[in-house]
């Protein structure tokens, strides 16, 4: 392998040769450098670059290695190196290893042709050359790495093609997409209004902007990508409106006008034709909503929607939420009666700690009916009353002493979540009570149960320092963590009623894939075996260079045809992302048995 890698860096060397004539290096190690928005730029230094083993000093083509780089130069000073990767749109700066600067290297663990370039403070002076390195044993596995910013963060969805080899983990930088930038004002009736203009994306996060009182927004997109405007004003009369999905480019220019809408009007009564206040009232057709209707204190409302057929939701304090689908608003408005039919019961009750007597101040209860049947009939227009299906879904919280407040609930079969403040020595609790009749419930906190966790590598042994976090998908969601010991094994205090995301992280020393586990309530132990993998770390970053936090970040499989995410992540709060891919393995070769 060596007079190959010799005769590769005497053909590099040759082609950063300097021409004094013209004062531009020749041939293709400058790679182009001095066209285009260089010219004029003289191509005047002479620049030698070369891998080596860092720990042996001999010449590699091989990653890990060492890339040097010195520059033959006269007459200019304040030599500033940079130094990228083919098909990386970012860059590093190089380390000086002499006081001139002009001698620099840098330590790569990722396989590919790096390019070193050196300008200088002092003239018009550049020089190129590049070293090509890497893995022969690594088979290489092509990824779509897909950066996904929060809605309101003003980026749009950003693809990255990161390629990644058989056992080398990966650090790299995703830098987010500027995007298209769209502006414009908000009417209504040609006047401007305020409210919010949501571009709906057909892939990737919604662009999101709030306008002012002068209706004045300003959003990104990606040009290429559909998107369907949805715009909702802020003023209770006026409909929100859903436009014809266009590519992002198409609305650049474009004029955001609402229509307006027509008037529902109608009331909300129980069982008795009292009235109810305080009713929230909606229609839906898939992401396009009405305006909101609330009850006032005679149980009428008035909401504003565009013409079309609808889904309509309401609910009210101490009542069941419901729906009813195929609503027909004309183009001249109609009514909506609401009428509650379900009985209900009275409920109170305590929240205690897991002794059984001592009173839980500001614990959360959420309280869920298993589905109730009809619960309320509808009449929409001159039309026949129709029965409306729902349910209990309603969160409360006790008082000082413990009590939760008042209810008014169905009879039925209800699921509770009990959640005291933290901290506290009990935990989430997950109880079932059936009520037929008025009722009283003592809701008893259990203390935390034990999970123990074994992770385990393919070879069967446990393996030491791997971040376990149990994120319960209950409740608020507590999340605690832990790294395991030696032998892989760690136990957490988990709450008894709360099922769990198990998300395991193997260090990146480990060459393992990552795995999300899903567990039961109270599951009391768990082993997972984690496949080879490698991971792939780095700082999502806006197109000025600053650090993203909570940007989701999926790999997608582009070699195996995937559209489906094999692994993801969220950037921490300064940015950082580790994802786990599984490792391509080495390159298999055929050694001709059996031939």
């Amino acid at each position: 392998m060596g007079p190959r890698i010799a005769l590769t860096l005497a053909v590099a060397l040759a082609l950063a040769g300097c021409d004094g004539a013209s004062g531009n290096n020749g041939g293709g190690a400058d790679m182009g450098i001095g066209n285009g928005a260089d010219m004029g730029i003289a191509m005047c230094a002479t620049v030698h670059a070369a891998a080596i083993d860092p720990t042996t000093g001999a010449v590699t083509d091989h990653v890990p290695a060492r890339l040097t780089a010195y520059a033959e130069v006269a007459g200019v000073s304040g030599p500033r190196w940079t130094l990228q990767r083919t098909g990386d749109p970012t860059s590093v700066t190089p380390t000086p290893t002499d006081s001139s600067g002009l001698r620099v290297q840098y330590d790569v663990t990722a396989p590919g042709t790096w390019i070193f370039t050196v300008a200088f403070a002092s003239g018009s002076c550049r020089g190129s050359d590049q070293i090509t390195v890497g893995n022969p044993l690594g088979a290489q596995q092509l990824y779509r790495f897909r950066a996904l910013p929060p809605e309101t963060s003003g980026f749009p969805l950003t693809d990255t093609a990161v390629t990644v080899t058989g056992g080398t983990p990966l650090t790299r930088d995703l830098v987010l997409d500027a995007g298209t930038a769209v502006s414009g004002i908000l009417r209504a009736g040609g006047s401007a209004i305020a409210g919010e203009v949501r571009l709906l994306a057909a892939t990737g996060p919604d662009a999101v902007a709030l306008a002012g009182s002068d209706g004045s927004f300003k959003l990104a997109v990606q040009a290429a990508v559909d998107y369907t405007p949805l715009l909702i004003p802020r003023a209770t009369t006026i409909a929100p409106h859903r436009g014809m999905p266009m590519q992002g480019g198409s609305f650049v220019g474009a004029s955001f006008d609402v229509p307006g809408g027509v008037a529902v009007g109608g009331s909300v009564v129980d069982g008795a034709a009292a009235a109810i206040a305080g009713a929230h009232v909606v229609l839906r057709d898939g992401t396009l909503p009405s305006g909101p209707g609330l009850s006032n204190a005679s149980g009428a409302f008035t909401l504003y929607a565009e013409p079309g057929v609808y889904t309509l939701s309401f609910d009210a304090d101490d009542w069941p939420q419901a729906a009813l689908a195929n609503v027909v608003v004309p183009g001249g408005g109609t009514t909506v009666a609401i009428a509650y039919t379900t009985a209900r019961v009275a409920v109170g009750g305590s929240v205690v700690a897991d002794d059984g007597v001592t009173p839980v101040a500001n614990a959360r209860v959420t309280i869920t009916s298993r589905p109730l049947g009809p619960v309320a009939t509808v009449r929409v227009g001159i039309g026949a009353a129709m029965a409306a299906a729902g349910r209990v879904a309603r969160v409360v919280t006790t008082d000082a002493n413990g009590a939760l407040p008042a209810m008014q609930l169905p009879p039925g079969t209800y699921d509770l979540v009990i959640e005291p403040p933290r901290p506290h020595v009990d935990g989430l609790t997950a109880v079932t009570e059936v009520l037929a009749g008025a009722d009283t419930w003592t809701l008893r906190l259990d203390k935390p149960v034990p999970l123990a966790v074994t992770v385990d590598g393919p070879d069967g042994n446990g393996v030491g320092n791997v971040r376990l976090t149990a994120i319960e998908t209950v409740g608020l969601g507590a999340a605690p963590s832990g790294v395991t010991d030696g032998s892989g094994h760690y136990s957490f205090a988990i709450d008894k009623g709360a099922p769990l995301a198990l998300l395991v992280e193997p260090p990146g020393d480990a060459r393992l894939a990552g795995a999300r586990v899903s567990l039961a309530a109270n599951a009391g132990s768990a082993t997972v075996t984690l496949g080879p993998g490698l991971l792939v770390s780095g700082v999502v970053r806006s197109p000025a260079g600053t650090a993203q936090p909570g940007v989701r970040v999926e790999a997608l499989c582009w070699s195996c045809g995937s559209t489906t995410p094999v692994a993801s992540a969220i950037s921490d709060g300064s940015g950082t992302y580790r994802i786990y891919v599984p490792d391509p393995g080495d390159v298999v070769v055929d050694g001709g048995a059996g031939d």
